[in-house]
This record gives C-alpha cells, structure tokens and sequence, in this order.
C-alpha cells in the first residue's frame, strides 16, 4: 500500500512539473491611439437678427374716406413706404446669401 501511496504522489507530481515548465503568456498591452482630430460641422444658425416690422398701409376703406381730392398723395405715401421696407429687406436677404458663401 505505501508504493501505491508514493506511486500515486509521484504520478501527480509528474502531472503538475510539466505544466509548471513554460511561464504563463504575458498579457497583450491594449493598443491606444490618441490623436487630436478637426471636424468642421454645419451648424445652421439665422444669418440676420430681426426682420423690420412692416408699415401700416392704409386699407380700400381708408383710401376711399373723404377728402377723395388726397387719395393720390396717400397712395403715393405707402408706395414710397412700400419701396423703403421693400429696399430693408431686399438688403437683409443679400447680407444673409452673402453670409452663406
């Protein structure tokens, strides 16, 4: 019985010896790439502030209220305000293409 004992602790000390005969492989370094990198993103944002407010233009009633004599000149006074809004926000909208090239 004592052979078979010391039969049986040399076997599985001969199991254990070839195991121990190559060091265990070494653990791979993760591979960290840091490079600093530039991405120029479109970001739509309004190209003007405000649009101007619109001037009160007189309506078919107020041009045809008495005096009838001064309907022309009222006429003329909201085309010429007509023309000055028109001129601010044709000015505006070429600012706002010109601001997108």
């Amino acid at each position: 019985m004592r052979h078979s004992i010391v039969c049986a602790a040399l076997c599985s000390a001969l199991l254990v010896v070839p195991g121990c005969g190559t060091s265990p492989p070494a653990p791979i370094s993760p591979v960290v790439h840091t490079e600093t990198v530039q991405a120029k993103i479109e970001v739509p944002v309004p190209c003007i502030d405000s649009v101007p407010d619109a001037p009160g233009f007189l309506s078919d009633a107020e041009l045809l209220a008495p005096p009838n004599s001064s309907a022309v000149d009222r006429v003329w006074r909201d085309h010429l305000q007509r023309k000055q809004w028109e001129g601010q926000l044709e000015a505006l909208l070429v600012a706002c293409v010109g601001a997108k090239k």
